[in-house]
């Protein structure tokens, strides 16, 4: 993406191990996952007879995803629940610049626990330095490269997902986030694999109460002050 940076996208501490990833989930990922999708089907956007427009107030702020995505996803998508597996460090603190990063995620809604073990599987992948396992190299090139650019690539069986894994850029809208940034790296997003092969945060007011509660909770997924410091340093506006 282009916003990414060297040395610009954090890397600390995306090596936690699947369990430590999924320790404040203590729920089944794929009701949280039905409840998002039933407050969708039942308040989500209604096609304009005219002119389609982005449905969402907030969504020319994406500068990556092209508008005829945006609106496919906006009025057609279905939620999955994604994990971030690297995003441009200031959306981990709070601000109110519009920021990008990279998810995993399975279309399979029966894969949707294996969302944590899908999104180390990806990271180690970029901490080896031997050549990564055949099969995998287009996705070992873009998770090792911080200005890749893609909209998604399907993951190989090997890295899990049921052989329906992604690996996707997307924009955070910080509007989309309960606290306003990635406080957890576990995420709604709408997809539609089928029309297009973007992906986009579920706008806020569709998270279920439950999820929201849990998202909320606990430590923030990197250190606040550590990252306010680095922003300052560098004369980033987060």
């Amino acid at each position: 993406m282009r916003e990414f940076v060297q040395d610009r996208v954090i890397r600390t501490t995306m090596s936690d191990s699947p369990a430590e990833l999924a320790a404040k989930w203590r729920v089944p990922l794929n009701e949280l996952r039905e409840e998002c999708q039933s407050l969708w089907e039942k308040g989500r956007p209604r096609k304009p007879w005219l002119k389609l427009r982005d449905p969402e107030s907030d969504g020319d702020r994406d500068q990556e995803t092209p508008k005829g995505d945006r609106i496919i996803l906006g009025y057609d998508g279905h939620v999955v629940l994604a994990h971030f597996a690297r995003a441009f460090f200031p959306a981990y603190i709070p601000g109110y610049r519009t920021h990008y990063g990279s998810v995993v995620y399975s279309s399979d809604p029966a894969a949707c626990d294996d969302v944590f073990e899908i999104s180390w599987r990806v990271n180690q992948l970029r901490k080896s330095g031997a050549p990564p396992p055949p099969g995998t190299e287009v996705v070992a090139r873009a998770i090792g490269d911080d200005q890749s650019e893609f909209s998604r690539l399907d993951l190989p069986p090997q890295l899990g997902g049921n052989g329906k894994g992604c690996f996707g850029n997307l924009c955070i809208h910080r509007d989309r986030l309960p606290m306003g940034y990635l406080h957890s790296r576990l995420v709604p997003i709408l997809i539609e694999p089928g029309r297009t092969r973007w992906c986009c945060l579920l706008p806020l007011r569709f998270w279920s109460a439950t999820l929201t509660k849990i998202w909320e909770s606990g430590p923030p997924s990197h250190p606040l002050d550590l990252f306010s410091v680095r922003c300052r340093a560098m004369g980033i506006q987060p």
